[in-house]
């Protein structure tokens, strides 16, 4: 079904294209500025050459300051948002590289940390030296005492 849908879709766009095509209306804009938009400066009770709105050279003056000022103000809004974006970003970019300083110092130390407990673990794993073993000792205890109860007994005994 999803194939069927699929190879609709392209049929119907297919067609579109090849029999609707699209037709520019393009005017040229030379002539369409000289057509409807005619400057021309009048005296007082003199009529116009051309159908439109008329403005005096104030209104025309404050249109002209009010597009001035209307672009600087985009421009100031612009450049605005551009630095807040900018310090946006800037921020992100510190808390990142905070976040990371920090977790390496963190990693290090319990790197150390486990360093410290592995080397401490094999320290105490390794057996003691054989002259240092309790069973050691007890066997020289017993070997020393039957030996000087041996050699008292001897002494003794002998005339």
């Amino acid at each position: 079904m999803r194939k069927f849908i699929a190879y609709f879709t392209c049929l119907v766009f297919l067609a579109q294209i090849s029999f609707f095509p699209l037709v520019s209306h393009a005017q040229d804009l030379e002539s369409s500025t000289s057509e409807n938009e005619k400057v021309t400066t009048l005296s007082l009770g003199e009529s116009a050459p051309f159908a439109g709105t008329l403005f005096s050279t104030e209104a025309t003056a404050r249109m002209l300051a009010e597009l001035e000022l209307s672009r600087e103000s985009c421009d100031l809004r612009v450049s605005r948002a551009v630095e807040e974006n900018q310090a946006s970003c800037q921020l992100q970019i510190d808390r990142l590289r905070i976040t990371s300083e920090t977790n390496q110092e963190i990693f290090n130390s319990r790197l150390e940390i486990k360093n410290g407990q592995i080397s401490f673990l094999q320290e105490r794993y390794e057996p003691p030296s054989w002259f240092e073993h309790p069973a050691f000792w007890i066997t020289v205890g017993l070997v020393v005492g039957a030996g000087a109860t041996i050699g008292v007994t001897y002494a003794v005994n002998t005339p």
